[in-house]
């Protein structure tokens, strides 16, 4: 992406501002010492990240850590340049990171390195794989698997489908597709793609994208979403069509407006992840770096696949996001 000199000014606001909204602190003695810990999410605002926030907060009051928590308000890297170099500037013990763009991040994360903080990058990934103490994630290849296996239960073996991302350059939704795509050539080859579309980051783009391909694929049965903004427009695109419940749809993450749309009908499945557990965890790996012990270099987490029939089971529930931490 290309961004105007002006859009550099903006970010900079935006992410003071996110700062001001979204930090918090839980600072202790203890195990932790002076030790503190910065959050720096993709989007504050998505339930994803809040969610990862309120594990990884717990987690660090859990072990006596200070905790801050800022990002970019939008899915921007200029945004998240001017974040994380506010981050480094205060000199935390650890940070961790969700790149939104995997070569641009590169720099401010060495950045936070030399500066002695350790880094644990997180959901998203970089492609020098070499930064970083530790990198979580959802096993996101597994995901676009479970959606595929979740698509084939609700169309049986035949179906044309579309798939809505926000882009073509983020790792996790780039490996949900490839999930989706080898699981439906090695297990349901009369399932086929006829489309993968750029929709944007925003509901609205996936809203007006899916006019637009049930015009040019009338044969269209399932929808498949890569994350939860283009999710939160396909009810809406396909409820303007007049094809609500005729169209199969599974989509990723399960935030509160994802599961109201499921239980709705608006989709039919959603694929999960477990970003409280991802924030934990990072924060264990950190404090495991920072204190000189052993590290784990990558770990992948579940994921679950959610339907209305399961909505309520009490095992699905660690997979549903928080709209804030006191949820």
């Amino acid at each position: 992406m290309v961004y105007p000199n002006n859009y550099r000014l903006l970010g900079v606001a935006a992410a003071l501002a996110v700062v001001a909204l979204t930090g918090c602190s839980s600072s202790g003695g203890g195990a932790g010492g002076g030790t503190s810990i910065a959050f720096v999410a993709g989007k504050t605002g998505d339930p994803f990240y809040i969610t990862m926030k309120c594990g990884a907060s717990a987690e660090a009051k859990k072990l006596g850590y200070a905790f801050s928590a800022t990002g970019s308000a939008d899915w921007s890297v200029p945004e998240q340049v001017d974040a994380v170099n506010s981050v480094a500037a205060n000199r935390p013990s650890g940070v961790l990171i969700s790149p939104v763009d995997p070569n641009s991040l590169a720099a401010p994360v060495k950045t936070l390195q030399s500066a002695g903080a350790k880094v644990a990058v997180v959901d998203t990934s970089l492609t020098d794989g070499s930064l970083g103490v530790t990198h979580i994630s959802s096993n996101n290849l597994q995901g676009g698997q479970k959606a595929a296996d979740t698509m084939a239960q609700l169309l049986g073996t035949t179906g044309e489908i579309v798939v809505l991302t926000p882009d073509l350059t983020t790792t996790t939704t780039n490996a949900r597709i490839q999930g989706f795509k080898q699981q439906l050539a090695a297990k349901y080859p009369g399932l086929t793609i006829d489309d993968v579309r750029q929709v944007g980051d925003t509901a609205q783009g996936a809203a007006s994208a899916v006019g637009d391909e049930l015009s040019a694929h009338p044969g269209v049965t399932g929808i498949f979403t890569a994350n939860s903004q283009t999710g939160e427009g396909v009810g809406t695109g396909l409820k303007n069509a007049g094809k609500q419940g005729r169209i199969k749809v599974v989509s990723f993450d399960a935030g509160p407006a994802q599961v109201q749309a499921l239980q709705s009908g608006s989709v039919d499945a959603l694929i999960s992840q477990d970003p409280y557990g991802i924030g934990q965890q990072a924060v264990d790996q950190l404090g495991n770096a920072i204190g000189k012990k052993p590290v784990t270099a990558t770990i992948q987490t579940d994921l679950a696949s959610i339907t209305r029939d399961n909505l309520k089971d009490p095992a699905t529930a660690r997979f549903l996001y928080k709209a804030d931490c006191t949820s």
